[in-house]
């Protein structure tokens, strides 16, 4: 499907468009052609790593090891077993540990209970996919496992055994989307593994068995159009290969040939899709989906490290190190800067433990201490998972440093503004006051390619955190249901949602009537300049591709932090060949208060304002957050946000500049 979508968008490049005097034109369009050469890179790439183990080394490996390997190793090994056992049996936890512990063991004896939470039974989702019931029974496994490493009590595998013995009589792991095939394929190697001293020998075999075919044998075939991860540069690689390629170091025993030439694939491919973050670790789908894919890197590199005492040069990658540091520079005061198909909430994953303990960097330790375990309340209603995050308590305990506490531990020498950039294109400015402090001010501008996989028509949006309150809003998703939402056509079905044009964004639309898109879905704008200062910092964006099709001459945007890092400035220089329609927009959830000449506007949000005001170009105005040309059908209703407007109409030239600066509370 993936691959389709650069096929059908070339034979689709010539689209007939009215311009704003309603004559018919073809548009420029042929433009994209040679940009759809590089359509196909973005999900498809042959850049393996060269210098990675061979199956001949690997094979040689699995002899050396001769058998002879320590369970547990998948994602933590004894050693962090007995630490936290130590822990639990002399009751010398910390406030912040207990509470974790306590809520790992709450959802476990809750999955005691078979009448409210029965073992997985094969049921399809909207997508024909098995991918919810793969996630909830490694969520099942990892509870489950602890509570029995942890306190020895038989009941625990009793039950984890009964889960397994149910989804390894499927009659397969749903080969169709193949991401549900590789996370059940770690469910069932964590429970192998975590649960190695009690099963029986026929039990080993038996999960063995099912997971070579269900899983390895199924990821060892060469139809490329149907194992399409085999090559792909998003999220798809990472949790593929990793899923599959612990269950190959897990049941290596078993298949060794099979497990050598699965897991030569892993160390060479894997890397392909560190293209979305090197060199400087921004994830280029977003913060969400930085989550699904990191961990499932971690996931693999903890493991093989276990395993083989080395992950062979894959955490040496440019780009690796970086990237745990992401989920905490993406954060806001009061959430993260969801771009593109991102919801605004925080970023917490106890990966960022395993970096913090790898790397030394307390920082990110701290940040993930913020996610303390929340009171345990069964969920009767008939969801797939639990109400909790058991799993993510059980491998925080065991990844975090007891070094890092929030007494005595600094963080003075990381950067409060920062220009970031992968090597798919994707690129951010992101500036801040502070970390860890829910009334800090944050700033953050996005650049890019808009082609990117889960992304938006959106080059020079940002949003603006300040007082504890976000005043320049990203609205995120849009419906998954929605035709075509995936499918990213020049005046194709994604565009026609609003959260995902410009118009939906904080960012400038010219000419919208002459296009269907209101930016080029193929540009991509980079940062002049990134500068920082004592007081704040300022960059440079030229945004001149975005509008090519637009009748823009030249489009840049200048965003400063300014006044001690209180206080946000965004310049608009535009020049177009023509007499132009050019809206400046930015969503917002305060009410809006506009003086009588249109210059100033008063934002309230909770009794804390803000004051805008316009020094060039234009008015301000209050517009709907809708579209222009009309509701699409799949459109959510964002009754609660607004958008402050400059508009402007038959200029060839114009500069908006709008400052946003903190008042006193009412």
């Amino acid at each position: 499907m993936i691959i389709l979508k650069g096929l059908v968008a070339l034979l689709t490049a010539i689209i007939f468009i009215f311009n704003a005097s309603g004559v018919t034109q073809v548009v420029p369009y042929l433009a994209v052609i040679p940009g759809m050469i590089k359509v196909g890179a973005d999900y498809i790439s042959l850049n393996r790593n060269v210098n990675s183990v061979s199956e001949k080394e690997l094979q040689a490996q699995f002899e050396k090891l001769g058998g002879n390997v320590s369970h547990p190793f998948v994602l933590a090994n004894g050693d962090k077993f007995d630490a936290v056992r130590a822990e639990y049996r002399n009751k010398i936890f910390s406030d912040y540990t207990e509470g974790l512990s306590k809520s790992v063991l709450d959802n476990a004896q809750a999955l005691l209970d078979l009448d409210v939470y029965p073992p997985m039974d094969y049921v399809l989702d909207e997508e024909d996919s098995i991918l919810p019931i793969s996630r909830e029974v490694i969520n099942r496994m990892i509870i489950l496992g602890y509570a029995w490493q942890i306190t020895g009590e038989s009941r625990y595998a009793e039950r984890a055994m009964l889960e397994l013995e149910k989804v390894c009589g499927y009659d397969d792991w749903c080969t169709g989307h193949f991401l549900a095939t590789a996370e059940m394929a770690l469910a069932v190697s964590i429970g192998y593994d975590w649960f190695f001293d009690y099963l029986t020998q026929e039990q080993k075999d038996y999960l063995a068995e099912k997971t070579y075919e269900h899983a390895v044998e199924p990821a060892l075939s060469k139809n490329y159009f149907k194992n399409w991860f085999t090559w792909s540069k998003n999220n798809w690689n990472s949790i593929c290969y990793s899923g599959i390629g612990i269950a190959c170091m897990v049941f290596s025993d078993y298949f060794a040939d099979e497990s050598a030439e699965f897991l030569s694939m892993c160390y060479a491919n894997m890397p392909i899709a560190f293209e979305n973050f090197t060199p400087d670790g921004v994830y280029a789908e977003g913060p969400g989906y930085c989550q699904s894919g990191m961990n499932a890197i971690v996931f693999f590199v903890a493991t093989s490290k276990n395993y083989f005492g080395t992950d062979f040069g894959m955490s040496d990658i440019d780009g690796f190190k970086e990237l745990g540091y992401y989920p905490v520079y993406i954060t806001t005061p009061t959430g993260v800067f969801n771009f593109g198909d991102n919801k605004a909430r925080m970023c917490f994953t106890p990966a960022l433990h395993w970096y913090a303990s790898e790397y030394d960097a307390p920082l990110l330790a701290l940040y993930q201490m913020w996610d303390t375990a929340d009171e345990f309340i069964p969920d009767t209603s008939g969801n797939v998972e639990r109400n909790g995050s058991g799993k993510e308590d059980a491998l925080s305990l065991l990844w975090y440093d007891r070094n890092y506490t929030a007494e005595g531990v600094g963080f003075d020498n990381e950067p409060l503004g920062m220009h970031l950039e992968s090597d798919v294109g994707q690129t951010l400015v992101l500036m801040r006051s502070a970390y860890l402090d829910k009334n800090a001010t944050f700033a953050g501008i996005k650049g890019g390619y808009n082609y990117t996989n889960h992304g938006d028509l959106d080059i020079g949006t940002f949003v603006f955190d300040s007082m504890g309150e976000r005043w320049a809003e990203e609205l995120g998703p849009g419906s998954y249901d929605a035709p075509d939402y995936f499918v990213n056509l020049p005046a194709g079905g994604r565009w026609k949602n609003y959260c995902k044009r410009a118009e939906g964004q904080n960012t400038l639309v010219i000419n919208p009537d002459f296009t269907l898109d209101d930016q080029y879905t193929l540009a991509e704008c980079g940062f002049d300049y990134f500068n920082e200062t004592l007081n704040g910092g300022e960059c440079r964006i030229n945004m001149t591709d975005a509008y090519r099709m637009n009748g823009a001459k030249n489009v840049s945007r200048i965003f400063e932090l300014y006044d001690n890092r209180t206080s946000l400035r965004i310049t608009d220089e535009i020049r177009c060949i023509i007499p132009s329609e050019i809206y400046w927009f930015m969503h917002t959830k305060a009410d809006i208060d506009i003086s009588d000449d249109g210059k100033t506007a008063i934002l309230e949000i909770n009794g804390k304002r803000m004051k805008a005001t316009l020094h060039n170009d234009g008015e301000f105005s209050v517009m709907p957050a809708e579209a222009l040309k009309g509701k699409y059908e799949y459109d959510a209703e964002y009754s609660d946000i607004k958008k402050l407007t400059v508009h402007l109409e038959g200029v060839t030239a114009s500069r908006i500049c709008v400052t946003l600066e903190p008042l006193s509370e009412t």
